[in-house]
């Protein structure tokens, strides 16, 4: 059972994981804070959610509503972010400047983007690596303008020997790393486990986003918000700050929902897409305008599916539940699309990728029988999954 206490953190979390906790939220902000008595365990939990940066923003003007060392410490935090995303930035003007100079069709995308694009101040969205997605026919030139200016992959990209890379699909997203700068690469603009229908007419749809002294490609709002919906569904919304993006971007003036519903049906990821934007409107009401969602709403197996998978009371409780595999919204685009032939292949794919592939994935010799083990892993880890989440305590 969950405490009250936990429910009082869930509920601070929810409310101050956005710039601004809307209208009448500012008494339940200070009184759950009031309320809160174990503030490590809850700073620790705030990391893991991702929101430490916005939780300092949404108590800073009341100093008041929490012990004066964890404001320190949220302020530090908040401080130490600055610093760090100011640092990527500046570390990646090179590398922005070189793939603009070549023209490359190179996009910004999730918390690097963000943190520029979405947020009022650019230390409210921690982020790691740098993700960026790449048309797979400017990859050979990319690598180049890589080695150029003094990239190299990372020993745990996973993407296999340099000397021979695998096929630019899901099995490769590749980390270039320079100093202390990841960046990450990505060749399908969904994330899913094969390509998109209409990606050549996406690029033509690219804008820019000033960086510093240069600019990065960005793909459209509208795209970049089903990504983020089908991202946060791969890792199960493990981290409230996916779902704060979400509503953040659905609540952005302009945005054009006729494309974001063109996509997710052109795209087959209706589901996915619902399902994030419902559960970002369910924790922030008013966030996701009624007409969309109802336009977006899948089919009855569907609907109880995603609501199987990931209940809406545990997300909107933030209870820490095992995560589902990463394809899971590759299966539902799968339902969707309703072709037995690319079901099976990506099935295939998924369950038993190259031997090459997964020895490099999982560090281990390409002869290693322990590569069977792999396999067998593979193939048992929705149903281990399933067991651990359906007898967690609800």
């Amino acid at each position: 059972m969950h405490s009250l206490s936990e429910y009082s953190i869930a509920r601070l979390f929810v409310l101050c994981s956005r710039p601004s906790p809307g209208a009448g939220a500012r008494e339940e902000v200070l009184r759950l804070a009031g309320s809160v008595l174990d503030w490590d365990r809850a700073l620790g939990k705030a990391e893991e959610e991702g929101i430490l940066p916005l939780l300092y923003w949404n108590l800073r003007d009341d100093p008041g509503a929490v012990p004066a060392a964890v404001l320190e410490t949220l302020r530090r935090s908040f401080l130490r972010n600055l610093a760090r995303n100011t640092q990527v930035y500046r570390e990646m003007e090179l590398f922005l400047e070189s793939v603009r100079r070549a023209g490359l069709r190179v996009a910004l995308t999730k918390g690097g983007r963000l943190a520029l694009d979405l947020y009022p101040d650019v230390a409210l969205r921690p982020f790691w690596d740098v993700d960026f997605i790449v048309h797979p026919s400017d990859w050979p030139a990319l690598k180049k303008t890589l080695g150029g200016i003094g990239y190299t992959e990372a020993a745990d990209s996973g993407g296999g020997p340099a000397a021979a890379d695998p096929p630019l699909d899901w099995t490769y997203s590749p980390y270039y790393r320079k100093d202390s700068l990841f960046l990450e690469f990505h060749f399908t603009p969904l994330g899913l486990h094969f390509r998109n229908r209409e990606e050549d007419g996406l690029w033509s749809s690219a804008s820019r986003l000033s960086v510093r002294g240069t600019e990065a490609m960005v793909l459209p709002a509208e795209h970049e918000l089903c990504y983020l919906c089908i991202h946060a569904q791969q890792h199960s919304y493990q981290r409230l700050v996916w779902l704060s993006d979400i509503a953040e971007l659905a609540s952005r003036p302009g945005l054009d929902w006729d494309r974001v519903l063109k996509i997710s049906r052109a795209e087959r990821v209706k589901g996915p897409v619902f399902y994030g934007l419902h559960l970002a409107n369910t924790l922030w009401p008013g966030a996701v305008p009624p007409g969309p969602l109802a336009e977006l709403l899948p089919g009855p197996l569907e609907s109880a599916g995603l609501r199987i998978l990931w209940p809406e009371a545990s997300t909107v409780a933030r209870r820490a539940v095992p995560a589902w595999p990463y394809y899971m919204p590759s299966l539902f685009s799968l339902w969707e699309r309703k072709s037995p032939g690319l079901a099976a292949r990506t099935l295939r794919d998924v369950l038993f990728p190259p031997r090459a592939w997964l020895a490099v994935n999982c560090g281990l010799p390409p002869n290693s029988l322990r590569l069977y083990g792999r396999y067998l892993g593979r193939i048992l880890q929705p149903v281990l999954t399933a067991a651990k989440r359906f007898t967690a305590d609800p």
